[in-house]
């Protein structure tokens, strides 16, 4: 097994790249419906659809284009984005729609002021 790297990686939000970014996290779910009934000895599950999410993490700097778009999109409540990207290396990417769900500055006694924000996806998330 391979050991995969981060470090020709990027994160597009629409056509713009976010500077000091620290990591990016994907997460797909697949939500589930019981279908056991009574008496039955083990669960019996259904796919009822599939949904995912990105959060990212990054050194904040107020002159970031990206950044400061972010903070703007979510005091403006304008939150819906029609592209975000995680790129893991300079070509394959996941991506898709999503709404930005959160945006939190993060200062601290000792630290690099930090930006995080979570993005939730609006339907189907790409691979290419």
């Amino acid at each position: 097994m391979a050991i995969k790297k981060y470090t020709a990686g990027k994160f597009m939000v629409e056509s713009g790249t976010i500077g000091e970014l620290i990591d990016v996290t994907l997460t797909i779910n697949i939500e589930t419906g019981d279908t056991s009934t009574i008496g039955t000895a083990w669960a019996k599950a259904v796919e009822l659809g599939k949904s995912w999410s990105m959060a990212i993490s990054c050194n904040y700097n107020p002159d970031d284009t990206v950044q400061a778009a972010l903070i703007t999109a979510y005091t403006t409540g304008d939150t819906a984005f029609t592209s975000v990207a995680m790129y893991e290396d300079a070509s394959t990417a996941h991506s898709g729609s999503a709404l930005l769900t959160s945006a939190v500055v993060t200062k601290s006694v000792g630290s690099v002021d930090k930006l995080s924000a979570t993005f939730v996806g609006n339907g189907a998330l790409g691979h290419a």
